[in-house]
């Protein structure tokens, strides 16, 4: 049963991610290169307005359980700066790259294999001392039983994160309406509705969330530690459940489905320098990823609904890493 749910919960998100092309690189790197097109940013943020309320109603009521991505100001900083640089240098996200895989790019296996080699040297091999010292300053707050609780919006600042949160969801309502709904982006699966990928988005999220609470798990989906857990899993170490894992590997699935049904389904190579790029970026990715404990896919579209601020400020560095690397490639080339 675990096996299916997982697949599940992957393929509908492979498939709506596919659907809409929607890669986090894509997001943040089209707000500062020109033309600016902030059309992916606005359905990540329909994504927000949609998915958070819904998580966290879930949350309230019992039906799921949380883990809560804990609050770890270096790694999170540093951590997401070096996996958005590493986006600008594979072009990609993690998430990004294996749909794409799904949809024929042969390259992301290249990105795949990159990922891995960063995921492990940093969980134990060369890197393990400088996460395990990024990762030592763990910032919580004190739950109504006396308890340590991970850090949230709500939880640190109380009535007036919850303000907060409505000013903001007013304010970025109105942001999403100030241009047309439509875009047309040359080679993408679909012709993209911010408010469609949005909300299918985040009803694919919502979807991993009451499958994973079914199979008694605490977290969806996600990418951290994942190549180092099925490296423990293929050696003999305890390799812990395989939801995760499973759920990200039924990303490609989906994504064949939605590139084959729209006829977009197309099996081609890179060139060698763009090999080089996807290894390298991958490996970056990687690293980036183990030491924040998460990407784009574990922080900014499962933990931030959970309003988890050790996710807001890695997705805040993961933008900012996304700008400064765009920058530099820029002045570069």
């Amino acid at each position: 049963m675990t096996i299916w749910l997982a697949v599940i919960a992957g393929t509908v998100l492979g498939y709506v991610l596919a659907s809409g092309d929607f890669c986090f690189h894509s997001t943040w790197r089209r707000l500062v290169s020109e033309p600016i097109d902030p059309s992916p940013a606005r359905a990540y943020v329909v994504f927000l307005i949609v998915a958070t309320p819904l998580v966290q109603l879930l949350d309230r009521t019992g039906v799921i359980d949380p883990y809560v991505p804990p609050f770890t100001p270096a790694a999170a900083i540093v951590g997401g700066l070096i996996f958005g640089g590493g986006m600008v240098v594979a072009q990609t996200c993690v998430s990004g790259m294996v749909y794409k895989l799904g949809t024929g790019m042969v390259g992301m296996v290249v990105a795949i294999a990159g990922w891995a080699v960063g995921d492990i040297i940093t969980w134990q091999g060369p890197l393990q001392g400088l996460r395990s010292s990024l990762t030592e300053n763990v910032i919580s707050t004190t739950g109504d039983d006396g308890s340590s609780e991970a850090a949230t919006v709500v939880s640190s600042l109380g009535f007036i994160g919850v303000v907060v949160l409505v000013a903001l969801g007013a304010g970025a309502g109105w942001w999403i309406h100030r241009r047309p709904p439509t875009t047309v982006r040359p080679g993408g699966v679909i012709v993209n509705n911010r408010w469609a990928l949005g909300a299918a988005t985040a009803a694919a999220v919502v979807l991993g969330w009451l499958l994973v609470a079914w199979h008694g798990g605490d977290y969806s989906f996600g990418t951290s530690g994942v190549p180092n857990q099925i490296y423990n899993a293929v050696t003999g170490d305890e390799g812990g459940s395989m939801w995760i894992p499973l759920s990200l590997v039924s990303l490609v699935p989906g994504a064949v489905v939605a590139a084959a049904t729209r006829q977009k389904w197309w099996l081609r190579g890179e060139s060698g320098a763009r090999y080089a790029q996807l290894g390298v970026g991958g490996m970056i990715m990687g690293v980036g990823a183990a030491i924040a404990g998460g990407c784009n896919l574990g922080h900014s579209m499962v933990g931030v609904p959970l309003l988890s601020v050790g996710s807001i400020v890695t997705t805040v560095a993961i933008i900012a890493g996304v700008f400064a690397a765009a920058r530099a490639a820029d002045r570069l080339g």
